[in-house]
């Protein structure tokens, strides 16, 4: 849980390199395929992307999150607004995130969006 919190607190500061450090090389993020940003994303250069892709059709605001440990996975509730960059329509949406953490490096994660097609409409249309 507390590599968890230091991750986001260095994303939340604007601090991707000092978030990627948190990475293991062999990390995977796995996004919905019904996402614009759909697939796999493989270690520290994949989450970047990953970053990248979804900040180019939307800003993506963490409004408030908590983390909770799951078992062998550490669960992330996220509540989110998503700003299109074409209209600036403005969609909430709930995430929750599943990962992997061992000896404090992140291995991947798995994300789960409480409506997909909400954001590919955003995406699409704005």
């Amino acid at each position: 849980m507390a590599t968890l919190e230091k991750f986001v607190t260095r994303l939340q500061a604007d601090d991707l390199s000092g978030a990627l450090e948190m990475v293991d090389e062999e990390a995977v993020w796995q996004e919905a395929e019904t996402l614009p940003w759909s697939g796999q994303w493989r270690g520290p250069d994949g989450f970047a992307r990953l970053e990248g892709a979804i900040k180019t059709s939307a800003e993506m605001t963490v409004r408030d999150y908590a983390i909770v440990e799951a078992g062998e996975v550490v669960e992330m509730r996220l509540n989110l607004e998503f700003v299109s960059r074409k209209s600036g329509r403005r969609l909430p949406m709930e995430v929750v995130e599943h990962y992997t953490v061992r000896e404090g490096k992140i291995h991947g994660a798995n994300a789960f969006y409480k409506d997909t097609q909400a954001v590919n409409d955003l995406v699409k249309h704005g």
